[in-house]
């Protein structure tokens, strides 16, 4: 899945809620092809929509 593919689900699962787990976001993210770069701009993109990344 490409990183603004990536970003978009991230968003659409955390806006009803206002967050989303980090368990979603790993089945979410393949960690195998994901680069720390895509992670940050994932983090920053929810960060811009307020959706707050918890445990």
């Amino acid at each position: 899945m490409e990183l603004q593919s990536m970003i978009r689900r991230a968003i659409e699962l955390g806006r009803p809620t206002g967050f989303i787990t980090f368990d979603q976001l790993n089945e979410l993210v393949p960690s195998a092809t994901t680069e720390p770069e895509d992670i940050e701009a994932i983090m920053e993109a929810l960060s811009d929509e307020g959706i707050n990344i918890v445990d």
